[in-house]
Order: structure tokens, then sequence, then C-alpha cells
């Protein structure tokens, strides 16, 4: 009875067909993924093998050269199979972290390649000796008894896997254990098999159906892949650096963040947004300096809301990943095209070590989280040298210091007045929120604003301002005061909220406030934000009466469009306006500005304002109202109620 290769057949559809599959789904990027693709082509080049030495091959007329033909082929399969279990082996050293521990053992390296060196020896041999396998004259196929050593080779590196798969199996989860286990049951069975009936090729059949298991219960591409960008995700990125924290494998990272990410997705749109991440991810991929291009443990991820994470494994590679992430940040900070649109990406980049800087994952991901908050403009930070600082130490805290504001009624409300130029007073004020903690003192409102948004409790927040000012409204006669209104801002977090419109309307109603006593303040990035829910918010609000001011005009995409389509009646101009009057080429476009608003019939708010020659430049160009610590600084409402009475 010949030899039955129905199943090698089978065997090499499997795994042409995972092997497409690895590269359409794009699963080759990773050490993990690398070693598995190497084990897979192993595998189907000893399915070829065993094909081809099981053929007629009719083609060769000379029984010799048939012959010689086939021992080459038998060969080279015999040297792919016992090639199998170390891959096998470093596939599961890989997955669990532990291959940077077992490198630096030399000796343990040693034992580890002695069975393998041993084999490919005696597969020369085997070509004078005929020790191991053999053909005779008419071509039948018989194994020698030196083919023990190959069968005990691999049971050595079959039963190293196993060892090591069962000492690191709480770095896995059940599932993915039993898909890595059924490898070592299906080769036995196999091997058994085919010992007792050698005419049944079922080896590479069984490596080829625990290649399907591993490929789609281990590696998991929709876990591990991030379609979007082409990097490796968020999931990924988890799972590694816990294993790599665990072993304490040398890496550091580099931590891009897109700061501006929000605006940057409003202003572009779904398509052309994720066409932006993916370029930058590819730049990331292909981008390394010479050194780093060189070192085989280089990953990138893209985790979630324009942040990226760049592992880089070694020790001593300090001055190289410093020398990177300042190339990134240069590049990035370069104008990016995407829909004939040049783009300004507002970056922070910061570096860290593991495990020489951070050791425990819960540090690593608040450090990710909250480097850029305490990153200096252009500047590259390394975790070192913002640990000691207290605005960092408050970013990594600020989740429950705002919990427990919230716990302990925390918040206070100040008051900025505001100064009319035309009745020479203070006609208006801003009402701003502090957050006052018991251990920390006074908490930056940049610093608990923008967690509270990304974390969701700016809304109990937003409730807390708007209860608090329509209090005051109600205690506090603002006629006899010489207020006409209180500016209270709304973020867009808040605009989206769908119940925002009740909750103020009760609001309003609960205190007998008239709504014209209070102007809602929206950021530029709020009416920018391309959105039913955040237009349908703003007009809603104003068909009460409630009227609305454009905050910090300026700082992003300006467009004069959005103040005719929105109900603004008063246009604040930011800041950095302030900053830079005196630069005649500056001053020119404030004054251009100014006009093109006062064309629309719009007031105009300067904020920022702390010299006497700002405020008296500022209205000598038509301002309506100056604000500033030239006037008066924010105040607690005891204070602001003195000065109002006094001024």
């Amino acid at each position: 009875m010949g030899r039955i290769v129905y199943f090698d057949f089978a065997a090499a559809a499997i795994l042409v067909i995972l092997l497409f599959s690895i590269f359409f789904r794009r699963m080759y990027r990773g050490r993990v993924n690398g070693i598995f693709i190497i084990l897979l082509f192993v595998i189907l080049l000893n399915t070829v093998c065993d094909i081809l030495s099981t053929r007629e091959l009719s083609f060769i007329s000379d029984p010799s050269a048939r012959n010689s033909f086939r021992i080459v082929i038998s060969t080279f399969y015999f040297i792919f199979r016992i090639s199998e279990g170390p891959l096998y082996f470093l596939f599961i050293a890989f997955l669990t972290g532990s291959w940077n521990r077992l490198k630096t053992h030399r000796i343990l390296g040693i034992i580890f390649l002695l069975p393998f060196i041993a084999c490919l020896v005696l597969m020369i041999l085997n070509m004078i000796f005929h020790n191991v396998f053999y053909y005779t004259g008419d071509g039948e196929y018989h194994r020698a008894g030196m083919v023990a050593v190959l069968y005990a080779a691999g049971a050595f590196y079959l039963l190293c896997a196993f060892i090591l798969l069962l000492r690191k199996s709480k770095m896995l989860d059940t599932e993915k254990f039993i898909a890595l286990l059924s490898m070592f049951v299906l080769q036995i069975l196999a091997i058994a098999i085919q010992l007792f009936y050698p005419d049944y090729l079922l080896e590479m059949f069984s490596m080829a159906i625990m290649g399907m298991l591993v490929t789609n219960i281990v590696l998991r591409p929709e876990e591990n892949v991030d379609f979007t960008t082409g990097a490796r995700s968020y999931n990924a990125f988890t799972k590694d650096m816990q294993q790599i924290l665990l072993s304490e494998q040398p890496v550091s990272i580099i931590f891009v963040r897109l700061k501006n990410n929000s605006s940057l997705n409003s202003l572009l749109g779904n398509e052309p947004y994720q066409e932006l991440l993916r370029r930058i991810s590819g730049y990331m991929d292909s981008n390394p300096t010479d050194v780093l291009t060189q070192r085989p443990g280089r990953e990138v991820y893209y985790m979630y809301a324009g942040l990226y994470a760049i592992v880089i494994e070694g020790r001593n590679i300090e001055p190289h990943v410093k020398f990177e992430a300042e190339k990134l940040l240069r590049t990035l900070q370069e104008p990016f095209n995407i829909n004939q649109l040049d783009l300004d990406l507002d970056v922070a980049v910061g570096t860290v070590r593991c495990p020489e800087d951070i050791s425990k994952w819960d540090d690593l991901i608040t450090f990710a989280n909250t480097f850029d908050r305490v990153t200096p403009e252009a500047e590259v930070t390394n975790y070192l040298t913002i640990a000691p600082d207290k605005q960092f130490r408050l970013a990594a805290e600020i989740d429950n210091i705002i919990g427990k504001a919230i716990a302990n009624n925390s918040f206070v409300m100040y008051y900025q007045p505001i100064y009319s130029v035309k009745e020479k007073a203070f006609t208006t004020a801003e009402a701003l929120i502090r957050l006052i903690d018991d251990k920390e003192g006074m908490v930056s409102p940049g610093l608990f604003i923008p967690a509270a948004e990304k974390n969701g409790t700016i809304h109990k927040i937003g409730d807390f301002v708007i209860q608090d000012v329509c209090r005051f409204i109600e205690e506090n006669n603002l006629s006899k005061l010489g207020l006409h209104f209180i500016e209270v801002n709304l973020s867009t977090v808040q605009c989206m909220r769908n119940t925002v419109v009740d909750r103020i309307g009760q609001c309003l109603s609960s205190h007998h406030v008239d709504p014209s006593n209070i102007n809602l303040e929206v950021t530029e990035t709020a009416s920018n934000f391309v959105h039913d829910t955040v237009r349908t918010t703003i007009f809603s609000l104003h068909s009460l009466g409630l009227n609305f001011a454009l905050d910090d005009y300026g700082t992003g995409y300006s467009n004069l469009q959005r103040v005719v389509d929105m109900p603004f009646n008063a246009i604040k101009l930011d800041k950095r306006f302030v900053d830079e009057w005196e630069h005649p080429r500056m001053r020119s476009v404030i004054q251009n500005t100014i006009r093109m608003i006062k064309d629309l019939g719009e007031e105009i708010v300067v904020e920022g304002v702390e010299t006497k020659e700002a405020a008296e430049w500022f209205a000598s160009q038509g301002c309506d109202y100056i604000q500033g610590f030239y006037y008066a600084r924010p105040m607690p409402e005891k204070e602001f109620l003195h000065f109002l009475m006094n001024q």
C-alpha cells in the first residue's frame, strides 16, 4: 500500500490560507506574530517536502537521480521538522514574556541549542552513512535506527515548551491556555498514529490544525490589531506590557499624544481623520533611527483618542530613544496635508523606561494618560523629570481628587468682574469654578476640567455651576450691583448631554432667575463641533431666553461663518491677541478682526488684559468689554460683592 498524502494536501491548503489571512489581516507585526509566521512557513515547507518525497517523480528518468532527489527532499523534511520544536518553544517564550530571562542564562541557551545542532549534524552525516533514513534501489523509503534521535530531540523541545506553558499558565486566559495545550495533544496523537501506521501522513495535518487554533484563539487579530491605523491595538499593548513588566524585560516607551485630537476629528470628519491616524502610524512604524531600526523588539501601538506608544526593547538605549522621540516631535509639528488642508498638530511626546522608572501597570497607564498635561510645548518629556512635579502628581490623582470633591462638595465659585468701556463700570462678571482639595489646596481648572470632561463628571460639575450661579442671582439683586448678567461656561461635553436643556430650564425656574441674567459662553472648539446634538442644544437654550458668547475666539480654526450661523451676541477674543498686540503685524490682524466682528453687529470682549497700555489700546479700537488682571482677578463670592459695593 502506498503512502497516503491526502492529509498533507489538506494541511498545505490550510497553511496557505492561514498565511494569506495573516497578511491580509495585518497580523505580521510584533515578535510573537513574527515567530508564529516563521513557524507556519516552516510547517508549510515541511508539508511540501513530505508530499514530494512520496511522488513517483516520473519526470526524472534516471533511477539513481530520482533517489538522490528523494534523499535531498527527505533531508530538508527532517531539518524543517526538527526546527518546529525550537520555534514553538520560542513562540511560547515570547508569548508569555519569558524570553528575556531565558536568554540571559548562557548555559541554558547552550543546552537548548545542543539537540538541534546534534540533529543537524546527524542529517549531514546521513548523506554518507544513511543512519537516519535511506532509499533502496527501487525507490522504497526506509527509516534507520538514528531516526529515534530526531524524535527524542523533538520530544525534548515539546517537553520544554510544555513545562514553560504550565509554569506561565497564569499569564494566559483559560481559552488560550487550552488552545496551546491542544498542540501537544495533537502532536502526540499524530506521532503515535504515524509510528504504528507509517503510511498515514498525519503529522503535518495536526500542525496545520494547531496553526488554525493559535491564529483564531491565541493571536486574535480582531483584538490585537487596530484596523484603522494598522498598528497594534490597546488590548495588545495592555497584554504585552503586563507580560513585560512581570518578566522585568527592559524596554523604553515613547508616548505620543495628539492634544488637539477632538478638534481634528471635528474638522476633518471620520474618514479623513482616520487617514491622518494611519499616516502618523505609518511614519512611526517605518522611520525609526538607524540604531533602533536594527533592534528586533520595536512595536508601534495605537491606544485611543490620539495616543500612540512605541515600545523598544533593550537596555542602555536612552540616547537613541531620546533622539527618536525628538525626531518624531519635529516631524509631527510640521503641517500634515489632508484633503487639501494643512493641519497643525498639537503634539506631546513623553518617554519612560520599564522597569527602571515604572514597574507597575497602573503607574504606567497613569503616566500615559497624564504626561501631556504637564509637558512643555515643543519639548520631549521624560518621566524622571516630571515625576517629582506637583502638577504631574495632581494629574495622576486627578480622577480621585474630582470624585472626592464631588462627594465632599469641595467646589466653590469665583467671579471675575468685566469692565464696560462704554459705561466705564463693571457691568458683568464671569463665573469660574474652583476646586479646593483638603490635601492639595487649590487645583487648577486647566487640570480638572479636561479630566472631568474625559471621565464624565463634567455633568455633575456643570450642574453645580448653574445651580450655584442661579442661587447667587436669586440672593442678590443684579441691577443693584450694577450687573446686567453673569457669564457661565458651557463645555462641548455638556452640550452633548440630551438632558442639559431641561436641567438648566428647571434650575432657572426653581430659583426664579430671568434667563437674560445668564450669558452662556461656548468655546470656539464647541461651536466648531459638527454635531447635530450640540447645535440643537445651543439653539434650544437660546429659545429659553439665554444669550450666548463665543469664548476663546482665535485659538482654533477661526471661521466667521460660525459667528453668523450661531446665536452669539458677543465674541471674546483670546488672550493670545492680548499677548501679541504690540507686534505690528499682529496688531494689524487684531484691528481687522475687530472691524469684521463689529460689522456683524456683535459685541467684543477682550480677556487676559494685564496692563494699562493694553486696556487703553483695545478700548480705543472699539472693544466693548475688557476682562483681566489689570482690572480685577477672580475672587470668592463675598470678596466679589465687597468689590462691587466699593467700585
